[in-house]
C-alpha cells in the first residue's frame, strides 16, 4: 500500500489516468483520495429531455483516446454505456449497431487533453474549475459529438469536462458525494450526452 502523502508529479498520477479511462479496479484504490466530476459545466437530467411522438432507430459510433491515441479498451468499456444512455434518453427507438443511410448518426470521441497536478490545477481549460480546494490533480477530457440526422449535414458540439482528484471537501463541489473513480467517469459521461441531446433539442435539430 502507499502512503497517504502522495506526489504531486504527472508521473504519479499516469497510472490512474489510465485506471480511470479502463475502469481497471485495483489500479483507482492507490491513490488515498475521493473523485468528483468537475462542477462547472451544466447539468442536466433524463427529465430536461422531450420524447418524440415517434421515435427512430440512431446508428452510434463511440471511440476513446489517451494521450498516447487510441484506447480500444475504454472504448468498449464505454461505449455501452453511452448506448444505455440514448436507450434511456426515449428519444430514440433503438440504438443500431450499423449504420445505414436511413437512419440518424452519432458520433461521439472521448479524448484525455492533460493530466494535471499541483500549481497547474490551478489553470484548468474554459469551462472547467481551477484552484479546486483539496484538488490533488485533475485529469481533463475533450468529448466532441456529432448528430446527423438523414440527408442533412451534422450537427458538432464540443464538450470539455474533467474528474478531479480530492483530499477532503471542497467548498466549489457543494452537497456533491464522493465517487468512486469508474462511478465518475461513468457521470461525467452521462451528464456529457445529457446536455448534448438537451442542446439538440433546445436548437431543434432533434
Amino acid at each position: 500500500m502507499m502512503k497517504k502523502n502522495v506526489s504531486s508529479s504527472r508521473s504519479s498520477l499516469l497510472p490512474l489516468t489510465l485506471a480511470l479511462l479502463a475502469l481497471a479496479g485495483c489500479s483507482t484504490q492507490r491513490f488515498n483520495a475521493s473523485y468528483y466530476i468537475d462542477p462547472k459545466p451544466p447539468r442536466a437530467s433524463y427529465a430536461d429531455l422531450t420524447a418524440p411522438a415517434n421515435p427512430q432507430p440512431v446508428y452510434l459510433v463511440f471511440d476513446m483516446y489517451s494521450a498516447e491515441g487510441s484506447f480500444p479498451e475504454a472504448t468498449r468499456k464505454i461505449g455501452p454505456k453511452i448506448a444505455r444512455i440514448l436507450n434511456q434518453s426515449g428519444l430514440f427507438s433503438s440504438v443500431a449497431n450499423v449504420g445505414s443511410e436511413n437512419i440518424a448518426r452519432i458520433q461521439v470521441s472521448m479524448r484525455e487533453t492533460d493530466v494535471m497536478t499541483g500549481h497547474d490545477t490551478k489553470s484548468l481549460p474554459t469551462g472547467l474549475t481551477s484552484g479546486l480546494s483539496g484538488s490533488r490533480g485533475a485529469i481533463v477530457y475533450s468529448f466532441t459529438a456529432y448528430y446527423q440526422p438523414p440527408g442533412k449535414p451534422a450537427v458538432k458540439k464540443v464538450y470539455p469536462h474533467a474528474v478531479h482528484i480530492v483530499d477532503g471537501t471542497s467548498p466549489e463541489l457543494g452537497d456533491a458525494l464522493p465517487m468512486t473513480a469508474s462511478h465518475a467517469v461513468d457521470v461525467m459521461v452521462e451528464q456529457v450526452m445529457l446536455n448534448f441531446l438537451r442542446d439538440l433539442q433546445k436548437e431543434r435539430q432533434l
